[in-house]
């Protein structure tokens, strides 16, 4: 029996589709790395690339990944829970710079860590160099109505009036952060996908999401080699644009077509209904 992901076959053999407690002692195999070591490299200016993966392949990349990388653990936690909510204007103007391609762009969220009940207002700056710069506030809970403060740094980091912005859509989800050896790399995986918006939740429990994240346009990621000797190329993703998409079925979409191809081949029912 074979997975078939992207064109590609990937012998079930070892493909365990209920591999949750799999990857659970797979991390536990894995050499730890602690925040204070990673504050060299929180890599809030840097270069990404995204892979879709689904959630089943990535016990067989933790096994590629043992002996490359250590896992990043908050007292003996090594899987994390978060929960973001998006934050755009009423005609999603976010959204939409993203959508048409614009290099210049920006996206507006409070996050919360739920493992340890911090938050933060962030802002991610994609610049036209390709580069993704993020600005942090620490903040006491997600906010309903914007402070005063958070208004000001929403000002001083983006070019959007914080009067316009709203809640637009959320997501909650696990994530697991690995560092190479030589700490130069950080390297996420996002999974247990659940979007929520206006008391409707949609959940992706196959979608998995890989980010390279690197202080370098030229880098040499061994798990961007790893997932390239599987013939799994980088993808355009965004967690919020997908968001939206969920529940916004009328918003253009062309930009986001292979993706919802994608998502489509990936969940047991049909997410999304193409048209043109």
């Amino acid at each position: 029996m074979y997975l078939v992901f992207k064109g590609v076959k990937i012998n079930e053999a070892v493909v365990n589709r209920n591999n949750e407690k799999e990857i659970s002692f797979m991390l536990r195999e894995f050499s730890p790395v602690f925040l204070d070591e990673l504050s060299g490299i929180l890599l809030q200016d840097r270069y990404d690339e995204k892979y879709i993966l689904p959630v089943e392949f990535y016990e067989v990349l933790l096994k590629d990944m043992l002996s490359h990388y250590r896992i990043l653990e908050i007292d003996g936690i090594r899987s994390y829970h978060y929960y973001t909510v998006y934050y755009d204007t009423p005609d999603l103007a976010m959204y939409t710079a993203h959508q048409n391609g614009k290099k210049d762009r920006y996206k507006i969220r409070f996050r919360k860590y739920l493992n340890s009940g911090k938050v933060f207002l962030e802002i991610k700056h994609k610049t036209n160099k390709g580069r993704t710069v993020k600005k942090q506030l620490r903040r006491d809970n997600i906010e309903g109505v914007l402070s005063e403060e958070s208004k000001a740094f929403i000002a001083r980091y983006s070019p959007y009036n914080s009067d316009t912005l709203k809640q637009a859509t959320g997501v909650d989800f696990f994530r697991i952060t690995m560092t190479d050896t030589d700490a130069v790399e950080r390297s996420t995986f996002d999974f247990y996908l659940k979007y929520i918006e206006n008391g409707k939740e949609v959940f992706l429990p196959e979608l998995g999401i890989l980010e390279i994240k690197h202080p370098f346009r030229k880098h040499h990621s061994i798990v961007g080699s790893l997932v390239a000797g599987y013939h799994i190329k980088p993808t355009r993703f965004s967690k919020y644009c997908t968001g939206i998409l969920m529940f916004h079925p009328h918003v253009k979409y062309n930009r986001f077509k292979p993706l919802l191809l994608t998502l489509n081949k990936l969940h047991h029912d049909s997410l999304f209904t193409l048209v043109g």
